[in-house]
């Protein structure tokens, strides 16, 4: 469990690997709960008030449909595929290529200087 904010030298992923804080139903959990607490408030603060009017009332079946395209986002978003394509990481590899990748990682790491790149050339190129 590793990410770009602790400043890696390799990140790499497995075809089958997940990135995401929360998983999508939990996630999805949360954000109903936010949704039905602010539509409570809502309606405790304009019953409150000074108008007749009764607030607003939370439609189920909305917060559900939405709810559920949350997660579809979710589920996507987390694929190792979805990540590797915003360049989160350095790449997907084979888990069968693992030792191989490791030991070129390792071998790299060993020289004893960090290789930087162009200063200058904030771009990514990879292949």
């Amino acid at each position: 469990m590793c990410g770009r904010s602790y400043d890696p030298r390799f990140l790499f992923t497995w075809p089958i690997g997940r990135c995401s804080v929360m998983g999508p139903d939990q996630l999805s959990g949360v954000m109903g709960t936010i949704a039905r607490e602010a539509a409570a408030r809502y309606k405790r603060h304009s019953m409150s008030a000074t108008d007749d009017s009764n607030g607003k009332e939370l439609d189920e079946e909305a917060l559900e449909k939405r709810t559920e395209i949350f997660k579809k986002s979710v589920e996507h978003d987390s694929t190792a595929y979805y990540t590797s394509a915003h360049i989160l990481d350095d790449g997907i590899i084979d888990p069968r290529d693992t030792r191989d990748v490791l030991g070129m990682c390792l071998e790299i790491v060993s020289s004893g200087e960090r290789v930087r790149g162009n200063e200058g050339f904030r771009g990514v190129s990879r292949m």
